[in-house]
């Protein structure tokens, strides 16, 4: 009965959360704009959406199928996870560092590069998130009840498709960076 009640008041936490993507809130963090901006850094090469995202999906159902995913596997992604995350909000200090206003050259695209590099570092954040709470919950999960296998491997596919989508979007996120302390380099000199 207490694990009824549990389960429900999970899933009523979740549901605010759920709204809030297809509602756009001025003023409050907004996941579904963060979302649609990150995509359309994809606008101009539709084939990026299978590599990132077609191909972490096969992935993570192959990887489903061989591998059930166990407390030590959250607790590992929890402990990656964190690094990536201080990792992000060195590289957001960083690009708050400069100043843009000084360049030379085509100042429009760098200021493009900037911001997408920006969004995506924020989409990145919001994965980051995520993932911490979705593995505390499966973790907690895990410790109360016995799950059906089918649960286990579905819960496995999504932690791995989110994590997989992490580490590729981070190439995203080094790639611009070097560009843009390249741009940065180059004006020094």
């Amino acid at each position: 009965m207490i694990n009824n009640i549990g389960f429900i008041l999970i899933i009523v936490a979740i549901i605010p959360v759920i709204i809030s993507i297809f509602h756009e809130h001025k003023g409050f963090f907004n996941i579904k704009t963060v979302i649609l901006e990150h995509f359309k850094m994809f606008k101009n090469c539709k084939s990026q959406y299978i590599v990132f995202y077609g191909s972490p999906l096969l992935l993570s159902v192959g990887l489903a199928f061989i591998y059930d995913a166990k407390d030590d596997f959250y607790n590992n992604l929890s402990v990656i996870i964190s690094i990536i995350l201080s990792m992000l909000f060195a590289v957001l200090a960083i690009l708050s560092s400069y100043n843009y206003s000084n360049t030379s050259g085509n100042a429009s695209n760098i200021l493009k590069v900037v911001n997408e590099t920006i969004n995506s570092i924020v989409f990145e954040t919001m994965i980051c998130v995520f993932l911490l709470l979705y593995g505390m919950i499966v973790i907690i999960i895990h410790d109360v009840t016995t799950l059906n296998i089918i649960v286990n491997k579905c819960l496995t596919g999504v932690s791995c498709f989110f994590f997989t989508v992490l580490l590729l979007d981070l190439l995203v996120v080094i790639k611009r960076m070097s560009k843009i302390i390249k741009i940065k380099m180059n004006e020094r000199n």
